[in-house]
């Protein structure tokens, strides 16, 4: 395959590719493989998957991690989305990443493939956790946003079971800050007083 640089930057390693054409590639690299037995035989009991498109990767990784291991499916593709209904009969918890799905849906769209995720997830009675972008502000910033306390308010009320935090947490510079918003965040939802 040839690639033409239109827009100049620095690429690192292990970073993702997205690409407009359908390339038919395993879901789990020799690595991959290399790296969940390893864990295994160390005891780890949860597992989850990237860029789960189809049951057919859940089967395959449950080949390698077995039927009692905790297995959470991201959902970051439009084939997650498409497949949704059976990937939730196949996983114990789905995870969705609002930013490796915004490289596909537009992001004006994030919030009902969003939707339609959690209500599949709900109906099917598997927890669906939301990651990415959610206190996004406080990785710099003391304070979050009034947006991003609704953002959290909403995905709370569409059913989501929980609420993942990264970047904020892992390299922003008020990590307390944002799990004792977030904590304030749930319980004002839990209680609904105002």
């Amino acid at each position: 395959m040839i690639a033409k640089v239109i827009n100049a930057g620095v690429l690192g390693s292990n970073k993702g590719v997205h690409l407009n054409n359908k390339v038919n590639l395993n879901c789990m690299t020799k690595k991959d493989i290399k790296a969940i037995l390893y864990a295994k035989h160390q005891g780890v009991k949860n597992f989850a998957m990237s860029f789960t498109n189809s049951p057919k990767d859940v089967f395959n990784i449950r080949k390698l991690i077995g039927n009692k291991n905790f297995l959470i499916s991201k959902i970051e593709t439009l084939n997650g989305i498409k497949n949704m209904k059976s990937i939730c009969r196949a996983t114990n918890a789905i995870l969705i990443d609002r930013g490796d799905l915004s490289r596909e849906i537009p992001i004006e769209k994030i919030p009902l493939a969003q939707e339609k995720i959690i209500l599949a997830a709900n109906k099917s009675n598997t927890p669906v956790y939301v990651a990415t972008n959610l206190l996004e502000t406080m990785i710099k910033d003391e304070i979050p946003t009034r947006a991003e306390s609704h953002d959290i308010y909403s995905t709370l009320k569409e059913g989501a079971s929980g609420l993942v935090l990264a970047a904020e947490t892992a390299i922003g510079l008020n990590p307390i800050k944002c799990i004792l918003f977030l904590k304030r965040c749930i319980t004002s939802f839990q209680k609904k007083v105002f």
